[in-house]
């Protein structure tokens, strides 16, 4: 064992002990004082059954729905702020990707994002970098979000390798008619002002027996870039429409059935400019738009068979993904570089890369698990997961004069690739976990995997000048199987102290490469795997009035997946290369010290850095030995104090504040590299207060976020396809935005 690790433990050690020890002492005073009203217990389904959130040995987080409206949360992207080590970043061509404990690279995700049972996937585009391009997800109607931190890969398989996120829904009610109405007004600094209205109606049809319940939104997010060159001010507004009716039908009282389709279509604009620029100043020739459109259908029936339940989950998904980024200052750039050619690349400057991404998938899972049990609770099950993509890389022209992309057609498309994608896994899985005594339970868990992963495409119109050069259509194959393993070992010391060790496996799939021209050696890619090392404590304290939970871990990556490109080329591609290690330590605390105060605080300190030199040195981009992880911060941290008190009878006052932190890092590995870029570490302020009627269950509160109006940029980047490195591209935070909102139950 490292030196490093042992040290941590140290610290997770003393601090158990602090804590623990003591309860031992103190377990008799809670029996006798009872159990305070402290918010009550939050009751999760991480392990794919019902258990208390601080009686589930892994390292998890969980905020209910109304925690996440108190904090100002609506969507997936805001989520960094629930959980410890979760970090949410917008990717440089839209879309979102998500890392838990420092563990982040391109190529499929690595971190599970579930709507409800249903995986979200990222579209693979032509970079097969699905892992980056996840939707933003709106939140409302929702029970509540569970984040699990370190792999989850026996029940959650591929893609969990580093964590997994769950968007519990709220169901239908088979009694109670109700609704819910919401709406807010915004103003950004910088920007334009915004809006959103959302609303949700529950109706029983047959009691007991049948109910609808039916989600509506439209958010008008305010954007606050202006485009400098074509004169067009907040050019960066997204639009986002959401819907989802769901079905609950109880035809016995041992059979759920229920049924779900969900729609969300965004549109708007890429949020980045040109760093020379200045803050919030883009000096595109072209405009960057995307659009988003999203269909999930799913249905679960869940049947209870005494002791034993049996759960079948089908989903299909479509997703129509579709961007423009700017490319005319490559063109302008080369035009200048090569005299030669300069009225070749002046011809297709204006220009956009757009990009046509239209992924289906298919999942079924069917799995059986005991309903309770003093000796033995266990889950298995199968799973299938069928994606396909099909993908278009296009150049296209531009209308100088209003900067939008031309209609495509023989004369305005300059080039273009087709890809198709494809990706099927089938798994076998299951979990036992064995109570040895009241107070020790011991698991085993693991999964079988089984994934082929094709892609095919050609270039159909050539441009030599980006680098599409003519080429024969291809099929490409690969294949992979294996176990993932987990094992857990948990001590309830007392009613409110537990103890817990993990060892866990986590893995993704490989994939295929579709870059214009790369060797044969650089087309397949294998699938990266990584084992993580854990020990946690959850304790609370004085009749639950005082909780931490922390834990420490060390995480082995091995053949990780990373990206680059060779010097002179534009497009970037995947390959294995190298070790990586991470170590951390997560803290959680909640503190009610009296009637309507809560405070609380987590964070994380995570370390990680390259084992070896990375295997290729021609990669622009590639690390050395001793490199941490590119985009991720040593320390993340965040801070929260909230008070609800009686103005009069049927009227209550509620004042909220919210901080947190994210500490500096790098855009590439190699700190020496000509790529590289910094990134600052910034930290946000968030202020709420309203009044709320609990007789007619109304609010109205006003918000400011991001309060210092920090201005923090959370991606760089640069390269031959952007003009070169003084064409740097950035991405902030959404500046200061104050507003009102409010809502209605009934």
């Amino acid at each position: 064992m490292s030196k490093k690790f042992r040290t941590l433990s140290r610290i997770l050690l003393t601090t158990t002990a602090a804590f623990t020890f003591p309860a031992l002492a103190h377990a008799q005073d809670s029996a006798d004082a009872g159990t305070e009203d402290t918010g009550g217990e939050i009751v999760v389904t991480a392990l794919k059954r019902s258990t208390s959130l601080q009686k589930t040995p892994l390292a998890i987080s969980a905020v209910t729905g109304d925690t996440l409206t108190s904090m100002g949360v609506s969507d997936t992207s805001q989520l960094s702020r629930v959980s410890p080590g979760l970090v949410l970043r917008e990717s440089g061509l839209s879309g979102s990707r998500i890392t838990i404990r420092n563990i982040r690279a391109a190529g499929e995700s690595l971190v599970g994002l579930y709507y409800d049972e249903i995986p979200i996937l990222g579209s693979a585009g032509v970079n097969s970098d699905a892992g980056g391009t996840l939707p933003a997800i709106d939140l409302f109607d929702v029970e509540r979000v569970e984040v699990l931190r370190g792999p989850q890969g026996t029940l959650y398989g591929s893609s969990s390798m580093a964590g997994t996120v769950r968007l519990v829904l709220a169901k239908p009610d088979l009694n109670v008619l109700s609704g819910a109405t919401k709406g807010q007004i915004s103003s950004v600094a910088h920007g334009d002002a915004g809006f959103q209205t959302q609303a949700m109606i529950n109706v029983p049809l047959i009691d007991d027996k049948l109910a609808i319940r039916a989600v509506g939104s439209y958010k008008n997010q305010p954007g606050f870039i202006d485009n400098i060159t074509l004169g067009r001010d907040d050019v960066n507004e997204q639009r986002t429409k959401s819907g989802r009716v769901m079905l609950r039908a109880k035809p016995t009282e041992d059979l759920t059935l229920d049924l779900m389709f969900m729609a969300q279509d965004q549109k708007g604009s890429i949020n980045n400019y040109f760093l020379a620029s200045g803050s919030y100043k883009a000096n595109f020739e072209a405009l960057q738009p995307l659009n988003d459109r999203t269909r999930i259908v799913s249905g679960t029936a869940a049947w209870d068979l005494g002791p034993v339940t049996a759960t079948l989950v089908g989903s299909h998904s479509y997703r129509d993904f579709n961007y423009s980024y700017d490319i005319t200052a490559f063109f302008r750039t080369y035009a200048e570089l090569v005299p030669s050619l300069a009225d070749a690349f002046n011809a297709q400057a204006p220009s956009v890369a757009n990009s046509s991404q239209i992924t289906k998938t298919d999942t079924v899972e069917l799995r059986f698990s005991s309903n309770g049990s003093d000796v033995l609770d266990w889950t298995a099950g199968l799973f299938y997961s069928n994606r396909k993509g099909d993908i278009q890389s296009n150049v296209v022209a531009v209308d100088p004069a209003s900067g939008k992309r031309l209609a495509i057609n023989d004369t305005t498309l300059y080039g273009q690739r087709v890809i198709g994608d494809g990706l099927k896994q089938l798994a076998g899985f299951g979990e036992v976990t064995w109570h040895a005594t009241p107070e020790l339970s011991v698991t085993g868990g693991l999964r079988y995997y089984d994934y082929t992963r094709t892609a095919s495409g050609e270039v159909t119109v050539v441009d030599p000048l980006v680098g599409f050069s003519a080429s024969p259509y291809t099929t490409y194959k690969t294949k992979e199987n294996g176990f993932l393993y987990k094992g857990n070992v948990s001590y309830q010391i007392t009613p409110e102290a537990m103890v817990y060790a993990t060892v866990s496996s986590g893995q993704r799939p490989g994939g295929i490469n579709q870059t214009v021209g790369l060797s044969d050696e650089f087309v397949a890619y294998r699938s990266d795997t990584l084992w993580n090392y854990e020990v946690g404590a959850k304790t609370q304290w004085f009749g639950r009035m005082l909780t931490i939970n922390a834990d420490i871990f060390r995480i082995d990556w091995d053949d990780m997946q990373t990206s680059g490109t060779f010097p002179n080329t534009n497009f970037g591609f995947i390959t294995n290369a190298g070790r990586a290690r991470a170590y951390g330590v997560e803290v959680e605390t909640t503190l009610r010290p009296m009637y309507g105060l809560e405070l609380q605080a987590s964070g994380a300190y995570t370390d990680t850095e390259l084992l070896e030199d990375q295997s290729n040195q021609n990669l622009v981009a590639s690390g050395l030995k001793g490199d941490p992880i590119p985009f991720v911060s040593k320390v993340t941290a965040q801070g929260s104090a909230q008070y609800d008190w009686a103005l009069s009878e049927g009227l209550s006052g509620v004042v909220r504040a919210d901080v947190s932190y994210s500490g500096k890092s790098w855009t590439v590995f190699h700190h020496e590299n000509a790529f590289q870029q910094y990134l600052p570490s910034f930290t946000t302020v968030n202020l709420r207060a309203g009044i709320s009627g609990d007789v007619d269950q109304w609010s109205v509160a006003l918000f400011v976020n991001n309060l210092t109006d920090e201005d923090a940029i959370i991606s760089k980047s640069s390269g031959n396809i952007f003009g070169g490195l003084d064409k740097v591209r950035a991405i902030s935070i959404t500046p200061r935005t104050i507003g009102i909102d409010f809502s209605k139950h009934f």
